[in-house]
């Protein structure tokens, strides 16, 4: 009888360390387009993705190529906001698209191009 008991709780333990469900949140942008694009990423509790004081995580910038993918990871499954450059051909520092914005749920993983 101690046996089975230690051989449930052992299995108890180790389904319970195992069922903890992840928070995060993973958007996975692709570039089919242009050779080069700078962009932006933004991981916001906001509504507005330019606030930086209330609900804001934190911000991303990278640069991606023609045919790449970038993972942008929200910790608790927060909205993340991106955008590229305006004239990828003839990028200007701080000429931006306008935001596009993904609302995730915890575990879940999409992905859009730019």
């Amino acid at each position: 009888m101690r046996f089975s008991r230690a051989v449930a709780a052992a299995i108890f333990l180790v389904a319970g360390c195992s069922s903890g469900s992840d928070q995060s949140a993973t958007l996975i942008l692709a570039n089919p387009t242009w050779d080069r694009v700078n962009v932006q990423a933004v991981i916001t509790k906001s509504e507005d993705c330019n606030e930086r004081s209330n609900g804001y995580v934190k911000t991303v910038d990278f640069a991606m190529g023609k045919g790449q993918t970038h993972r942008v990871v929200a910790p608790n499954a927060e909205t993340i906001c991106w955008r590229h450059d305006r004239d990828p051909t003839n990028p200007a520092p701080g000429d931006w698209s306008e935001w596009s914005r993904a609302t995730l749920f915890p575990g879940q993983s999409t992905e859009t191009d730019l």
